[in-house]
């Protein structure tokens, strides 16, 4: 095949042209086949498009097209629309694919950090340097691949017939702050409004949030597989660094940022909470499995998320497993809190990554009422939102996990909102419907040190209900009302029970008998 390289010649386009030849491609400057174009000038690829009389176009694109985002769930496939702000340098990625789109033959292979610095990548700039500046209370998880799989990602591109964006990374992911540190790169973190002092890159936010890609459709389509990955290819980059310490790179890491280390670093602290501040009483933990799939329902109040992290502590020290947690993307937006959650396990709440959770066989957690239960005010603190707004009970039937519902009285008390004002601002910053008044109002909320009371009940199992039965709104809606109503009767024995919100004992092993949930049945009737 006739192959014409036009555009940004660079480290990348030199190593696809070697690529390319070795395939046994003639590389030519007119009269070719396909055309492999590195953006550069935009009106140059305008010119080749429109006079040009290409067989096929295929453009070297960016995985930082979909934009870094709270919202993004990680490893993203090409479905996923690009929330890149209007005004983003990385527009340019866009501006280039709607062009080529214009042919009737084309690709876009939207590749992650490409580890050659002349190729213009903010991080593979970043760990060149001796320092770098990035944004303060953000680790994100992020991906690279070597220049000799970016070439070999364009030339299976080059030789398919496929069409459409593909994504193209290195197997798995690392948090940046272990980059930085494997490569003796000093971190320098700063407040992202004071950002434009130290460092004006264009797109810093790439270095904030998560842009993560998955590259099955090109291993299906295209053929084209990693032969490093994330980790492998950093480490043969580093090889050769002054000062790179490689022991620091130890694969796999978590997809979503979960540390391990860090969590026990908290362990302490978190025994502290859980002892001595509130004076946790529990029950029921053997009613979460060893291993294998479950969804773990509780209630949800105090509108910031301390009690996931009580829950999470519990379940590591009596049952030897990481809870992980759907978070809603607007918690993310704080700093600090986002590298907090994230470490401790948190994952961005959507189905797709419940999917991969489960497929892991992990024990996913679940506040069903959502924000709405956090912000609860405290005169029906106790009164359960609607559980069927949220998407758990499609959930766990898509999944085939069986449900463990949990109780919790005294954590409504640490924050009980006693009024609101309405914030436009606050809304639109925070994500939070209001900002809530509770006790030392303005000043800083200082949690009450109330005694909590936590029931893990029996699982709920599904009692014949098939993935298929998730499309059945009814059913969904039945099963999602029975979990809720077993959690709504015990929070009434409990608070029923509970003598003073400080001290007391109110759990003695015995829950309130509810009917078992006949799926099977339902499903035939519904």
């Amino acid at each position: 095949m006739k192959i014409s390289i036009k555009g940004f010649q660079g480290p990348l386009a030199r190593t696809a042209c070697t690529e390319l030849a070795r395939r046994g491609h003639q590389i030519v400057d007119s009269r070719a086949d396909c055309l492999l174009f590195f953006p550069g000038a935009i009106e140059e690829l305008v010119r080749l498009v429109e006079t040009g009389d290409f067989r096929r176009i295929v453009l070297r694109s960016h995985a930082y097209a979909y934009g870094a985002s709270t919202k993004n769930p990680g490893m993203m496939t090409e479905k996923r629309i690009s929330l890149l702000p209007d005004d983003a340098a990385a527009q340019g990625w866009l501006r280039a694919e709607a062009i080529v789109a214009k042919s009737p033959s084309w690709a876009a292979v939207r590749l992650a950090t490409v580890l050659e610095p002349d190729e213009g990548d903010l991080l593979a700039q970043k760990i060149e340097g001796r320092t770098a500046v990035a944004p303060a209370g953000h680790d994100p998880n992020v991906q690279f691949l070597s220049l000799a799989d970016a070439a070999s990602a364009l030339a299976a591109a080059v030789e398919s017939n496929a069409g459409g964006i593909f994504n193209a990374a290195g197997d798995g992911s690392i948090p940046m702050k272990k980059v930085l540190r494997a490569a003796a790169t000093r971190r320098i973190p700063v407040f992202k409004q004071l950002m434009p002092l130290f460092d004006n890159s264009p797109d810093m936010e790439q270095l904030q949030y998560n842009w993560t890609v998955s590259s099955e459709r090109a291993a299906r389509e295209l053929g084209f597989r990693p032969s490093m990955s994330t980790v492998e290819a950093l480490a043969d980059f580093l090889r050769s660094r002054p000062g790179a310490d490689l022991s620091l790179l130890q694969a796999p890491y978590d997809e979503w940022g979960l540390d391990l280390d860090y969590v026990r670093a908290w362990g302490s602290w978190f025994n502290f909470l859980k002892n001595v501040y509130w004076r946790v009483e529990f029950e029921g933990m053997d009613n979460i499995p060893a291993a294998g799939r479950a969804l773990y329902v509780a209630n949800h109040r105090g509108f910031m998320p301390i009690d996931g992290v009580i829950h999470l502590w519990l379940i590591l020290n009596n049952r030897g497993r990481v809870v992980r947690f759907l978070i809603i993307p607007s918690l993310l937006r704080i700093s600090f809190l986002c590298n907090f959650l994230t470490k401790l396990g948190g994952v961005v709440a959507s189905q797709e990554n419940a999917a991969r959770l489960f497929e892991q066989e992990a024990l996913v957690g679940m506040f069903p009422e959502g924000i709405r239960g956090a912000f609860t005010p405290y005169k029906t603190a106790y009164q359960l939102r609607d559980f069927s707004k949220s998407g758990f009970a499609r959930m766990a039937i898509v999944n085939q996990a069986p449900v463990i519902p949990v109780a919790v009285v005294g954590h409504a008390e640490i924050f009980p909102i006693i009024g609101r004002i309405n914030s436009g601002y606050v809304t639109r910053k925070l994500g939070w419907p209001y900002l809530p008044i509770a006790p030392m109002f303005p000043l800083a909320p200082v949690p009450i040190p109330s005694k909590w009371h936590v029931r893990v009940l029996e699982q709920v199992p599904l009692q014949g209900l098939k993935p298929a039965d998730a499309d059945n709104r009814t059913l969904v809606e039945d099963f999602s009302r029975h979990v809720q109503n077993i959690v709504q009767k015990n929070i009434d024995q409990m608070v029923t029970r509970r003598k003073h919100i400080f001290w007391g004992r109110v759990l003695d092993g015995t829950a309130p008998v509810v009917p078992r949930f006949d799926g099977r049945n339902r499903a035939m009737t519904a």
